[in-house]
């Protein structure tokens, strides 16, 4: 089973090739469902569950409603006056994000730890646990601490900022994935011994058209792409790259080889243009 906690958000995308500063740029905007932990479930070709919160506001309704089409979904419903609607909007210039903005205080604020170890139980050690860190810094370090040692958590960074706020966490994993803009933050210099010293087992470093690089006990694997693909809007594409590489590896695949295989389906979904 692999088990997902993260966020649900409403995605605004802004597409255009160059945005101007202090004024209004016409652009495609394209209004969805998306949030790091929903993207990677959503994409799971393996038994899952997610477990999110959301308010009552007409936002989170529309997306409550869409999560439950999906199945498999344990959801904290939250109530009161600043229960408002998780938001994520961003702005792709030339297929690169050029800056993007979240407001994600009802997970932050309001998903409990009671809750979620309730849902959650027992996990075995094949199942995964997926952290994304759009959680609060304590939730997360506390299912860390539960689970760290009992199955095979995974952390996904989300941004340079949230990977600094969850720095003194993270231990006891089993895959991190972060952008290298994200590792950088971390002023590793000694990767062996970071991850030794953290008991991270393993680390897949997002380089975007340069392909990844994973670290494990055996140093450093660089994993070049198949094919560049030019594409105006990239979002969601390293929560595809993270849901196809967990789906490999809950069928017991080794990691290098389902790294490989990934990346040729995000390369897939890049070239028909559907993320």
């Amino acid at each position: 089973m692999i088990w997902v906690v993260g966020a649900v958000a409403i995605d605004m995308i802004a597409v255009r090739e160059r945005f101007l500063e202090g004024t209004s740029n016409p652009s495609d905007i394209h209004l969805g469902l998306g949030g790091v932990g929903y993207r990677v479930f959503s994409n799971l070709e393996a038994p899952r569950h997610f477990i999110t919160a959301l308010g009552p506001d007409p936002i989170s309704r529309w997306a409550r409603e869409a999560l439950l089409a999906d199945g498999d979904v344990i959801l904290q419903e939250v109530t009161g006056r600043n229960a408002g609607p998780p938001l994520y909007l961003a702005l792709m210039e030339s297929g690169s994000l050029k800056v993007a903005a979240s407001d994600f205080r009802i997970l932050e604020e309001s998903l409990s730890a009671r809750f979620v170890t309730d849902a959650l139980g027992t996990l075995s050690p094949d199942d995964f646990l997926v952290l994304d860190a759009n959680l609060a810094p304590g939730l997360c370090a506390e299912l860390i601490d539960t689970y760290g040692t009992a199955t095979r958590v995974v952390f996904e960074p989300v941004s340079v900022e949230k990977m600094l706020r969850h720095a003194g966490a993270l231990r006891d994993i089993s895959l991190m994935t972060p952008t290298v803009e994200e590792m950088d933050a971390l002023h590793v210099g000694d990767m062996a011994r970071f991850m030794t010293e953290r008991r991270i087992r393993n680390v897949l470093i997002t380089r975007g058209a340069q392909g990844t690089s994973l670290f494990d006990a055996d140093g450093r694997t660089d994993f070049a792409p198949g094919v560049v693909i030019p594409a105006h809007d990239t979002t969601g594409a390293g929560d595809l790259l993270l849901a196809a590489l967990l789906s490999l590896l809950h069928t017991g695949r080794e990691i290098r080889s389902a790294v490989r295989d990934a990346m040729s389906a995000v390369e897939d979904r890049l070239q028909q243009g559907v993320l």
